[in-house]
């Protein structure tokens, strides 16, 4: 149960998936910590992780019962997460190298994989407005002759389980954004062989439902080349 007798995010009949998905996003939240260097409340979380603060309050709570994260009140009262430095309390993953950075100069950085999308669709014929960096709202929306195009895109990292987490939050953003019924959706990846993997191994009609593309971008020597795969433009 969540505080204040609040009824839990995830349905209480299929524990073994409850488990598996609030372990999951307890490693979110602690490589979102770890990355941010400072203490952040649960909104603040629930921004960076794109995920409802109901269910980073109730992660938040259940790492702190393990001695993962501390918890306490801020400055402006509200409370605050930060990782416990203790050396008997195993350390959260080490934060990924990311695209960009000059340990992985090989890696495409999100910013990459949406300029070569807005290229694509720019292309194509679309009018594209794209949030740079971390900017806030809808990484690619794009109006144009198959109507509008909303794209969640994801950069490469190094660690693997960390790459995993970018895909899992790029579906779980989108969704949250489908509040356009004629509106169409899709993802943009790095086209490499583990997030070729995680797209083939989505259920079909989950795709169907979603009525998801996605934009795979590579590097062609100097240049970015985009392969989509889902419906047409």
């Amino acid at each position: 149960m969540c505080e204040g007798g609040a009824r839990s995010w995830l349905p209480e009949r299929d524990e073994p998936r409850q488990n598996g998905a609030l372990a999951m996003l307890e490693e979110r939240v602690l490589v979102a910590l770890e990355a941010a260097g400072r203490p952040l409340d649960d909104d603040e979380l629930a921004g960076a992780i794109g995920v409802a603060r109901q269910a980073v309050n109730q992660v938040c709570r259940r790492l702190h019962t393990r001695a993962r994260i501390d918890r306490s009140s801020g400055a402006q009262g509200k409370i605050r997460n930060a990782i416990v430095a203790a050396t008997d309390v195993p350390a959260p993953k080490k934060v990924p190298v990311e695209a960009g950075s000059p340990g992985a100069p090989h890696l495409l950085s999100e910013d990459e994989v949406k300029a070569a999308v807005q290229a694509h669709l720019q292309a194509a014929g679309y009018s594209v407005k794209v949030m740079w960096g971390r900017e806030r709202g809808m990484d690619i929306d794009a109006t144009g002759p198959g109507g509008r195009l909303v794209i969640e895109a994801k950069g490469e990292v190094l660690l693997k389980p960390q790459q995993v987490n970018y895909f899992l939050g790029a579906l779980g953003e989108l969704v949250q954004r489908m509040d356009d019924p004629r509106a169409r959706y899709g993802l943009a990846l790095p086209d490499n062989r583990q997030y070729r993997g995680l797209v083939a191994r989505l259920p079909a009609l989950a795709r169907q439902r979603l009525q998801l593309a996605v934009f795979f971008v590579s590097r062609d020597g100097d240049r970015l080349v985009v392969r989509q795969d889902g419906w047409s433009l």
